[in-house]
């Protein structure tokens, strides 16, 4: 039977497509203030402010001047040519340059003083907080970090899925994917998700399916853009869906 053309994944229209360059060759290309250095904004401002709250035992404002402060640093370029895939992940090199970060407080007293005309996205410090607050008192800032990393990963990658589904005229797609797997408490049952969208539950079953398809390959072109190539992008991509890609 041949694939039903508003499910299947595969086609030039449906895969979304993984054009991100690697850290590493963002950083030779001289790509680095309009794509990569975004890529990793994005993905990495929340762990960096919960772990300082955590780690450091920062107020609010200590911790969002320390945050913003870090990522105007690590907007040199230095910064990523002195990362060597052969010692660590992307994502440990941040952390122990985080930890050297906060722990001088030379740098930690020239806050937004680096970065050219680099500037950072606007931060919701306001959500942060409130989240962090609410962080498990047993978690360790090591865990929280790594936690806060996949959290900030799959909302990225939830919002990368809506906009994809919007420009190709697949919202019905990623409406039954954030009422079924985004719900907030109990999931409906298939058969009454399926009544309230008027289509058949098989229907429902291959829309969630190709949308959780679709989620996989955007978590791992956000991590494409901020890994240093295939070797780190597999590892990380085991580290944030828990299996083999």
């Amino acid at each position: 039977m041949p694939p039903d053309p508003d499910t299947a994944i595969g086609g030039p229209h449906d895969r979304f497509p993984s054009t991100r360059l690697s850290l590493l060759e963002a950083a030779s290309a001289g790509a680095l203030p309009n794509d990569a250095l975004g890529q990793v904004v994005a993905l990495y401002w929340k762990p960096v402010y919960k772990y300082i709250r955590l780690k450091r035992h920062k107020d609010n404002e200590e911790a969002k001047d320390l945050t913003q402060s870090f990522f105007a640093s690590a907007l040199e370029r230095d910064f990523f040519q002195r990362f060597d895939p052969q010692k660590a992940s992307f994502r440990t090199y941040l952390r122990m340059a985080l930890d050297r970060f906060t722990a001088n407080e030379h740098a930690a007293g020239h806050r937004l003083k680096r970065g050219g005309e680099a500037t950072i996205t606007a931060l919701d410090f306001a959500r942060a907080e409130a989240e962090a607050v609410a962080a498990r008192p047993s978690d360790s800032p090591e865990e929280l970090f790594q936690r806060e990393w996949q959290r900030q990963l799959f909302a990225l990658a939830v919002e990368d899925l809506r906009g994809h589904c919007a420009r190709t005229g697949k919202q019905l797609q990623f409406q039954v994917f954030e009422e079924y797997d985004l719900a907030g408490g109990e999931r409906p049952p298939y058969a009454e998700l399926a009544r309230r969208h008027g289509i058949a539950v098989t229907a429902l079953n291959n829309h969630l399916a190709w949308s959780r398809r679709m989620l996989r390959e955007l978590v791992v072109d956000r991590l494409r853009g901020v890994t240093s190539g295939e070797r780190e992008l597999r590892e990380e991509t085991r580290a944030a869906l828990g299996r083999r890609r």
